[in-house]
């Protein structure tokens, strides 16, 4: 198999130098190649993943820990969401709950993963269209090379199956086929050719290699045209298919965890009556249950149908090679996601919990707080 690599820097030169190493293993299709290597850039960014669910599962053991802290300040400031919100800020605070870091990296993960994730889907993308360019100057020197001297509109049969016989010989030689699809530089999609037509073709390839005149066109068209493909449709959606399962197994599963992993809700029990302090609380006070911006168990049921959607979508837009790649990233992902889970509860057994003194003073956070009932005694 002749796959061809271009030259790159940055994430794409990285992706092109890694896919490369892995084929020179000389054994590994371009299909597997592109498993192990999403392989290798799941273990790359393993640490950053494990270090920020590690933080999340300690961040929710201590605010465990706090729940019978969060019932008395609830009680205390149960009409006043603004001055409940400010207590416990501070008991956060003051036992290191929901720190700045734990927020960084937590940002760092979700930036580095989306970046990774659109630079290999460009990096498969350059490597698919220079592939193709390369097996069309191919084919177009075999052709070019065969008609030389000859009168190419006007060839005799025999001359015909003889040319056709070459271009489908060095077609056979060049293409990059994987199971059932025909072409991995196009999606696996019935409504997609095993081949690019000549405006698919410059679409995707640079100024300087596009086809322009309509010789050229010609050509193309021609050069193709002896190319012998039964049943030209590419594919049949499996790898859409594949990929909106895999999403959806592995939004499911960290649902799952997320749902098992988090505190449990805090008994809210509403103070009597409050002396405001200011008009701006005065309001505040009326808006009822404070909420958060945004719902995480909300934002997780949305998650879980928008991800297949949107992964079924790339996978009939883009090339097979990418979606190979959602799908290995998946499964990836989802055995990564189990396996952390079960060695930071066995890492959080053997550590030290958290000590929380019954000595948290609500009146540090809202001098008013001696004219509230039913606050601590």
């Amino acid at each position: 198999m002749n796959i061809q690599f271009p030259s790159g820097s940055g994430v794409q030169g990285f992706v092109y130098w890694l896919l490369s190493q892995i084929m020179s293993w000389g054994w590994v299709s371009y299909a597997f190649a592109i498993v192990f290597f999403t392989l290798f850039i799941k273990l790359i960014l393993a640490p950053l993943d494990f270090c920020n669910r590690f933080l999340t599962r300690r961040t929710q053991i201590k605010q465990q820990a706090l729940s019978g802290e969060l019932a008395d300040l609830q009680k205390t400031y149960g009409n006043d969401p603004l001055a409940f919100a400010r207590a416990r800020q501070a008991l956060y605070q003051k036992y290191g709950v929901g720190g700045l870091g734990s927020s960084l990296i937590s940002l760092l993960s979700i930036i580095i993963t989306m970046v990774v994730f659109f630079q290999v889907m460009g990096a498969l993308n350059n490597i698919s269209n220079y592939n193709i360019r390369l097996q069309y100057q191919e084919l177009q020197g075999v052709y070019q090379e065969y008609i030389e001297g000859k009168d190419a509109d006007n060839l005799t049969e025999a001359q015909t199956v003889e040319l056709t016989d070459l271009l489908n010989q060095k077609y056979q030689a060049t293409k990059v086929s994987a199971g059932w699809i025909k072409n991995i530089w196009q999606p696996d999609s019935p409504l997609a050719k095993a081949t690019k037509s000549v405006d698919d073709y410059n679409k995707n390839q640079p100024e300087d290699f596009r086809l322009t005149t309509d010789e050229q066109k010609a050509e193309y068209e021609k050069i193709y045209s002896y190319i012998d493909i039964k049943n030209q449709n590419n594919g049949f959606f499996l790898l859409a298919v594949i990929s909106a399962v895999t999403i959806f197994v592995s939004t499911k599963v960290n649902a799952i965890m997320a749902k098992r992993n988090a505190p449990k809700k805090v008994e809210t029990k509403k103070a009597e009556p409050i002396i405001t302090y200011s008009l701006r609380d005065a309001k505040l006070q009326n808006n009822g249950e404070e909420k958060p911006m945004v719902d995480p168990a909300q934002m997780g049921k949305i998650m879980l149908w928008t991800m297949p959607i949107i992964y079924v979508f790339f996978a009939t837009m883009q090339t097979s090679a990418f979606a190979i790649y959602m799908i290995a990233s998946s499964v990836v992902s989802t055995l990564l996601s189990v396996g952390f889970a079960f060695l930071i509860d066995l890492i959080l057994k053997h550590m030290k919990k958290p000590e929380i003194t019954k000595d948290f003073d609500a009146t540090v956070i809202n001098p008013h707080a001696k004219y509230f009932k039913g606050g601590r005694k």
